[in-house]
């Protein structure tokens, strides 16, 4: 998750340019392909090629959703930590950077990387719009306040346009009745915040979240879940932080049949993955209460 009182990184860049015709269809918004044009690191696109293109010959579009997001998640372990790694200056513009990773931009990655597989299109264009398409709200930029702060409303969006399934309620999730309104109650930490209609936007956004019914499997119930949550399901785990749904996120991988968590903490300073199990790792701290569970979908069926 983003820490917002962490210092920017200087030396991120701006995404690929791309033709609007390469976009879907839902996609194609004047706006929005304005506020995607920019410079995209060599290096950042020598990534992307690379995992798309691993194993030449092999179809691995034929893998399963789930462990083609783990295998794009695996790629990345041992990546430094970055902080606020989308907190780029000037008009919200879509940032790509796979040298670095927050733990929610890992998982968004993996995901986009994962699809483009799947879909057969091997490219840093169809990369930067499945990118686009689960980082904003019906996947259109339009400003800051269009961009997922809030993870559960990620993934109740990204469930909206079918890349993802909350399956929170299928393994017994209880209702979290908090409101919502950290990005607001700590405004000074999210410098975007000081125009007072992305302010504005931000309030309703929270009141919408709090009213909407939200689920999370206690962390004293998870190891009972842990034999039914699959490689590649994306993790959110909730917070007793007040005012905010989700501190953390990760990738659900199963190693010698014990479902560990990849992720990107800021402690570590590196992609990892758990030293222990899923409810091992929540056990160790006394902040995360539980968990959210979104299993990608394959976007070819």
């Amino acid at each position: 998750m983003n820490r917002p009182f962490r210092s920017r990184r200087e030396f991120l860049r701006r995404a690929a340019s791309f033709a609007a015709s390469a976009l879907p269809l839902f996609l194609l918004h004047d706006r929005t392909a304005a506020l995607i044009q920019g410079t995209l690191l060599s290096t950042d696109e020598t990534i992307i090629l690379k995992r798309l293109t691993r194993g030449n010959g092999e179809d691995r579009s034929r893998l399963p959703m789930g462990d083609l997001v783990t295998e794009m998640g695996r790629s990345f372990l041992g990546r430094p930590y970055g902080a606020n790694t989308l907190e780029e200056r000037g008009d919200e513009h879509l940032v790509v950077n796979l040298r670095e990773f927050d733990c929610v931009t890992l998982c968004e990655s993996s995901l986009a990387l994962a699809r483009a597989v799947k879909l057969h299109a091997l490219s840093t264009q169809e990369y930067c719009a499945q990118l686009q398409l689960i980082r904003y709200r019906s996947g259109i930029i339009n400003g800051y306040t269009s961009r997922l702060h809030y993870f559960s409303e990620w993934i109740a969006d990204n469930e909206r346009k079918k890349v993802l399934r909350n399956i929170t309620g299928e393994l017994g999730g209880r209702r979290d009745r908090r409101a919502l309104d950290f990005m607001s109650s700590h405004r000074a930490a999210y410098p975007r915040l000081a125009s007072g209609d992305d302010l504005a936007a931000i309030v309703a956004t929270e009141r919408g979240l709090s009213a909407r019914a939200r689920y999370l499997v206690p962390k004293e119930d998870v190891e009972e879940v842990l034999g039914r949550i699959h490689n590649g399901d994306i993790i959110a785990i909730t917070t007793s932080v007040g005012g905010l749904d989700v501190s953390h996120t990760g990738i659900a991988v199963g190693e010698q049949g014990v479902t560990r968590l990849l992720h990107a903490p800021d402690v570590g300073g590196q992609v990892q993955i758990s030293r222990g199990s899923l409810s091992e790792y929540l056990n160790a701290h006394p902040k995360q209460t539980g968990i959210m569970v979104a299993r990608p979908l394959d976007p070819g069926t």
